[in-house]
């Protein structure tokens, strides 16, 4: 199956700082993708060079087999974008908005969304809470038919029951065939939702993986109770660190393979041992 998205070695320079520095990156269709990185990385620059907000330095960003800069009036057409690039007017109701951009894109699910969202469409932009214009923004996102959604933080503003919908309503949309391309500060709502991550640092990235291959290979914590007294220098092993313990317990972060923390446990009687996959948070974390 053709990629929804290819970057293929962007860098977006300001004067002499690269905000993107050789990017490249690549989205299956029909999945759910995870970007990742700290304010400043480059993620919302990567984001609106996709959406042909500003150009690109050096390098191509294709979306849905079509150039995303030459061909941006085209390849919009099938891109949903809920974010705050997109122009909300002030005077308008919520339902001003959904009819006008229906009549260009056509309506889709806007009416069934409005519902599920709870979203009241009369009154005017300026008089909504922020959850609301993030309501609003989403539903807008899903008008006509998009095979694409570039998110940038769609939970921003929505309470934790509206949060789960949304993740629902994703799921279906790549279910049935769609991509989306989800840029987060929530690494929880990525380790749920996606099916890969990247991460990126100071414009570069610094990981791009399937999602159960980077919280399986990266770090492992592992939990050990014994009879007899542990001596926590035992454990001053390369790419282990003692995250916590006492005189008959011990944790520790395990980066790597966890089998030279096995043996240096073999010297003690151990009652209880627990090894578990580290969450994205303990994951992202090593790469800052």
């Amino acid at each position: 199956m053709a990629d929804a998205i290819k970057v293929a070695k962007v860098t977006k320079a300001f004067g002499a700082k690269k905000a993107l520095d050789n990017v490249s990156l690549s989205v299956p269709t029909g999945k759910i993708f995870g970007f990742l990185g700290p304010n400043g990385a480059g993620k919302t620059t990567l984001i609106r060079c996709m959406m042909d907000y500003i150009n690109t330095t050096s390098g191509q960003i294709t979306l849905l087999g079509q150039d995303a800069q030459a061909d941006s009036a085209q390849v919009k057409r099938s891109i949903g974008y809920p974010s705050s690039d997109m122009q909300l007017h002030d005077n308008w109701s919520a339902q001003t908005h959904i009819d006008f951009l229906s009549s260009i894109k056509g309506r889709g699910r806007a009416d069934e969304l409005v519902q599920q969202f709870g979203l009241d469409t009369k009154p005017k932009v300026r008089h909504l809470s922020s959850g609301n214009k993030q309501k609003l923004a989403v539903i807008l996102a899903f008008l006509g038919d998009p095979k694409l959604l570039i998110m940038d933080e769609p939970t921003r503003g929505l309470d934790p029951l509206l949060q789960n919908q949304l993740y629902e309503l994703l799921r279906d949309f790549a279910a049935g065939g769609g991509t989306v391309f989800l840029s987060s500060h929530n690494l929880s709502e990525v380790q749920q939702l996606c099916d890969s991550v990247a991460v990126i640092r100071e414009g570069k990235i610094v990981a791009a993986e399937a999602m159960k291959d980077i919280l399986q290979l990266r770090v492992h914590i592992v939990q050990a109770t014994t009879t007899k007294t542990i001596n926590p220098k035992d454990f001053e092993l390369k790419d282990v660190e003692v995250i916590g313990g006492d005189k008959n317990t011990i944790s520790l972060k395990v980066r790597g393979k966890i089998d030279p923390v096995l043996a240096a446990l073999t010297k003690y009687n151990i009652s209880a041992l627990e090894v578990s996959h580290a969450n994205l948070e303990d994951v992202f974390m090593e790469y800052y």
